[in-house]
């Protein structure tokens, strides 16, 4: 079996000279794991940055190769020396160290047009799924972490910060952005912007519920809703929009009854019944059905940790009018998996 060297091939595109089967080794190679996308990124930002230096006259690869292995921790052996003449008169070309063939073969140059590797590159997007009952961990090459909720879905361009710092959400994140002044970090949800410098916030915006959350745990966020003005949260507060309506709120809240889902805990202070049943639901991949309209009006406060769904369900009944039932459903006629479903009536009638 021939092993494949993909940081060949990660050179071999940025200088526009891969095959379209190396192509899709490659683009295989960045799927498969979210790691191999940071490498990507982290090359492709070396890369760009040896393209910045227009004021030489020439370009050793020496000064290159010691960029490259002190960024990525890699070793410096049977390696050659390579100048490649510049023409101030013409475009602009690089010449970029390849990591792998410098280690294989000794030397290598290679001479690209800029825009038209960042312009391939910026057409490249990398998109993250959590499956429902699932979290997922996520490192970007700017430093920032994203914890992803069940059931989400986030996007980013190839460019990612080399020219912005853009990142499209669908469901629930919490974000630790690396503090960067020139580039902000946007996340774009579907009727609003969130844009911050360095901070810690959590952004709820599921497609199947009416309401936007942003809560912010540290440091300071602006949030942009097109026809108004820019609103900026600060420490503890979280921003609500509702979608249908329109309406917008501020408000103080406990930080840590919208942010404990990452550390698997549900926190639930006076909170709706629908809203609770909502988390649980999430957290457990179950539906609910709600059999009485009555059931919206109660109110619930617990803290569940690494209970199971039966146990929340007995703990919610002994606190609250409620009766419940779990229906176990295997698969339909298309093997397809279907979730729980806990039907839920009230015990007593409200009067």
């Amino acid at each position: 079996k021939v092993e494949i060297d993909f940081r060949d091939l990660l050179i071999k595109f940025f200088a526009e000279e891969i095959s379209d089967e190396e192509l899709v080794l490659l683009k295989t190679w960045l799927d498969k794991d979210t790691e191999n996308r940071k490498v990507f990124d982290q090359e492709n930002e070396l890369w760009q940055e040896t393209s910045n230096k227009t004021k030489l006259e020439y370009f050793n690869t020496d000064i290159a190769w010691n960029d490259i292995s002190n960024r990525l921790h890699l070793r410096r052996n049977n390696r050659k020396s390579v100048t490649v003449i510049r023409n101030s008169t013409f475009k602009i070309y690089i010449a970029a160290a390849s990591v792998a063939c410098l280690l294989m073969l000794g030397a290598l140059s290679l001479l690209i047009t800029r825009n038209d590797v960042f312009n391939k590159v910026a057409k490249s997007s990398t998109t993250i799924l959590t499956p429902d009952g699932e979290k997922a961990h996520i490192s970007l090459s700017d430093s920032t972490t994203i914890i992803l909720n069940s059931g989400s879905k986030i996007e980013y361009k190839g460019h990612f910060n080399l020219k912005d710092r853009y990142i499209k959400l669908e469901g629930e994140a919490f974000f630790n952005v690396h503090t960067n002044p020139k580039k902000p970090f946007v996340v774009q949800l579907e009727q609003m912007d969130i844009s911050a410098t360095g901070t810690k916030f959590n952004v709820l915006s599921y497609d199947n519920e009416d309401r936007v959350e942003a809560t912010l745990e540290e440091g300071k966020i602006q949030i942009s809703i097109e026809g108004r003005e820019p609103i900026h949260l600060q420490t503890g507060q979280q921003a609500v929009f509702l979608k249908r309506s329109g309406k917008f709120e501020i408000r103080d809240v406990n930080i840590e009854t919208y942010t404990s889902w990452k550390e698997n805990k549900l926190r639930f202070n006076d909170a709706p019944l629908e809203e609770v049943f909502r988390r649980i639901g999430r957290k457990y991949n179950v539906t609910f059905d709600l059999t009485s309209s009555d059931l919206l009006n109660l109110k619930y406060t617990a803290t569940f940790i690494d209970e199971s769904i039966e146990e929340v369900m007995q703990y919610l009944k002994v606190v609250t009018p409620i009766t419940y039932k779990i229906y176990y459903r295997n698969t339909v006629n298309n093997n397809e998996y279907l979730k729980p479903k806990i039907v839920v009536g009230l015990r007593n009638p409200i009067k």
